[in-house]
């Protein structure tokens, strides 16, 4: 147990006077906040990895159902938004053909539009046989994506395409490894 003793009125006066000048110091600060998010851990696994089967020498596309993302609340507790970046990771584990993957990627707070809202990220993978292979991409969130990532709930997207170049079908698991955002905020104390 830690305690400090205040021998006299003139002591708790100081005391209480060197909290106050501190509690103000941080007032007149930038108050910056870092706050790290792991958006994969408030997501269902099985929604982040997809089988694929496609056919030697045609493109193949799917468009997944839209995803539900659950953050905790409160976030308005951290402060105001200024910005964020988001790293996005990709795993194929492609077991034959050769050709490439891509994923595209929506965010939306609304389900219905989610797929009319403007591309997010588009992450272009080369694939080879038995091969696991990776992608990524770091993006700088504008303001539409800042206040998606600061409210509670919205809604993903995923189009995959798989192009063969080879007269072996395409086929493997996409597993998405990463999705972390990187928020700055500034804490509003007084």
């Amino acid at each position: 147990m830690f305690s400090i003793r205040i021998p006299s009125r003139t002591g708790r006066v100081l005391a209480v006077a060197a909290a106050c000048g501190t509690l103000l110091g941080l007032g007149c600060g930038q108050n910056r906040v870092v706050l790290n998010v792991d958006v994969l851990s408030f997501m269902n696994s099985t929604d982040t990895v997809q089988p694929y089967d496609a056919p030697s020498t045609l493109p193949f596309s799917v468009r997944l159902p839209a995803v539900p993302v659950n953050l905790v609340e409160g976030y308005q507790d951290f402060g105001t938004a200024q910005e964020a970046t988001l790293d996005i990771g990709l795993q194929y584990d492609n077991l034959t053909g050769q050709g490439q993957g891509r994923l595209v990627l929506y965010f939306s707070d609304d389900v219905d539009s989610l797929y009319s809202t403007p591309q997010v990220a588009t992450i272009d993978v080369d694939l080879a046989p038995a091969t696991l292979s990776n992608g990524s991409i770091r993006l700088q969130l504008d303001q539409r994506m800042l206040d998606l990532f600061t409210s509670k709930h919205f809604w993903m997207g995923v189009d995959l395409v798989w192009a063969p170049v080879s007269v072996e079908p395409l086929t493997g698991t996409c597993r998405m490894s990463q999705i972390d955002v990187h928020l700055v905020s500034q804490l509003a104390l007084f």
